[in-house]
């Protein structure tokens, strides 16, 4: 089960990359969808992002109906999302399923993750 969620992980990095997008719930009097940690002590919470629209939406049921599907540039995660996070001890939960379940990264090990895979991309691209 956790390399099926590690492989959601890295699919979650690749197409974020690829797209310079992620996706979160939305809702205008709760704000971003996030949950209580399952492996973590040291996480506050957990907000759940994922790099595709639909997989958001299989989440927008029970507690969450009213949410909607945001769109968030990565240029604006990278600015006002991951430092606040680390500081605040938010983790993130990454193309969680339907089940709430998935891995539970920390915000620096995303932030390190997205950039070594942009840094690939461009150096890959240069040849």
């Amino acid at each position: 089960m956790k390399q099926e969620y590690l492989k959601n992980a890295e699919n979650f990095v690749d197409q974020v990359i690829e797209e310079d997008q992620l996706f979160g719930l939305f809702d205008e009097n709760e704000g971003w969808a996030n949950c209580q940690p399952h492996d973590n002590k040291d996480a506050q919470a957990v907000y759940l992002f994922w790099s595709e629209p639909a997989l958001a939406e299989k989440l927008q049921n029970e507690e969450w109906v009213n949410y909607k599907v945001q769109t968030i540039p990565l240029s604006v995660f990278f600015e006002s999302w991951l430092d606040g996070m680390q500081k605040q001890q938010v983790f993130a939960g990454v193309n969680w399923d339907e089940n709430l379940y998935g891995l539970e990264i920390e915000a620096m090990v995303l932030k390190n993750a997205l950039i070594e895979k942009n840094q690939s991309l461009g150096e890959h691209n240069a040849e």
